[in-house]
């Protein structure tokens, strides 16, 4: 792999994109300790309306692949229980494959919002970091992973059939535990989790990252945790898959800190294989969970979506210009534990 302009230089055209960009509001709020939540809170009475429906994000990929000229690929990779297409952007024609997913649980939007600012930049952009980054990988972003779930703002896809483990009665069910590489797609009771897997299994990428909201955190000096690791932690995964991931880790701890008020934190995972993280890390691929922060209110949801755009976009570039293999995967270990949770925090903003 060839190497192209350092991180550095990159990392301020980054910068200064997202500081541009205009992105939509939301708030999160308080789950329990779950791994990979929490949920939109309606009592924050946070506007809605700048965030994309399916609709009309269908209808912003349609045209961002039209604009693209050939440098965007638009795709389905399954169908939910109510129809709705699961889309994945598809950019580069490098040899490293790199995969995002976005909005597992559909009250978690602003992974999604990041996400669609990416495509854009690099399916769009005729800059030549855009171009170094689109020759070395190969992108491919499930851009909101349940449709379903989020036209309704729920965390579960809409199934109110489901039954047993993971399943809200009357709702559906949590598509994050079921991505368990014993479980073949066909007999998948989740045909969101289905699909990515499928797609996974067919593709194989290299690198995985899985993009989620928590609860608002602080660290030990009271400071509010604005995202969280964390690699997998399922002991079956070989070192050598945790430690590529530690070095994705790295580089997203390293991107949010230098964005400027970012405070990261580690992720208090679980060892369960049928969550994302953990799946993807048996399956061999250099797997990472960003959790961005929940309990927000309008003013710092763009902050962070551009705080999300910007570990994207470092992430990509990294694995395209070589820097990535020369992190030191130790440097995760010393990323701080997540503090803890604070109720009720900036709930009007």
């Amino acid at each position: 792999m060839r190497l192209h302009r350092g991180l550095a230089a990159t990392a301020a055209a980054v910068t200064a994109v997202a500081t541009g960009l205009g992105l939509g509001a939301v708030a999160s709020a308080d789950p329990t300790t779950t791994p990979n939540g929490p949920w939109v809170e309606d009592s924050q009475h946070v506007s809605l309306e700048r965030l994309h429906t399916y609709d009309e994000l269908t209808r912003e990929l349609r045209k961002l692949e039209r604009r693209s000229q050939g440098q965007l690929e638009l795709s389905s990779i399954g169908t939910t229980n109510e129809g709705r297409d699961i889309w994945q952007a598809e950019l580069g024609t490098g040899p490293t494959k790199v995969l995002y997913v976005t909005q597992q649980h559909g009250d978690e939007p602003l992974t999604t919002e990041a996400a669609l600012a990416t495509v854009k930049q690099l399916g769009t952009s005729k800059a030549s970091w855009v171009r170094d980054i689109l020759d070395e990988i190969t992108l491919r972003v499930i851009v909101r992973a349940n449709p379903d779930g989020t036209e309704r703002y729920q965390r579960q896809n809409v199934d109110p059939d489901c039954s047993g483990q993971y399943c809200e009665p009357g709702v559906g069910y949590d598509m994050n535990r079921f991505h368990d590489p014993a479980v073949d797609p066909e007999d998948n009771p989740v045909p969101e989790s289905a699909a990515v897997q499928a797609m996974f299994r067919d593709w194989r990428p290299d690198i995985t990252v899985d993009y989620h909201h928590q609860g608002s955190y602080v660290a030990d000096d009271g400071s509010l945790i604005t995202t969280s690791v964390m690699w997998p932690l399922n002991p079956e995964v070989d070192p050598a898959v945790v430690d590529a991931s530690k070095q994705v880790a790295v580089t997203a701890y390293d991107s949010i800190s230098a964005y400027g008020h970012g405070e990261v934190s580690q992720y208090p995972g679980s060892t369960i294989p049928g969550i994302a993280r953990n799946s993807f890390g048996l399956q061999g691929s250099a797997s990472l969970l960003v959790e961005f922060r929940g309990g927000i209110g309008q003013k710092s949801s763009g902050y962070l979506m551009r705080q999300g755009y910007v570990a994207m976009m470092a992430i990509a570039q990294a694995a395209a210009d070589g820097t990535l293999a020369d992190v030191d995967p130790a440097r995760a270990d010393d990323i701080p534990p997540r503090g803890p949770y604070v109720p009720g925090e900036e709930a009007t903003e």
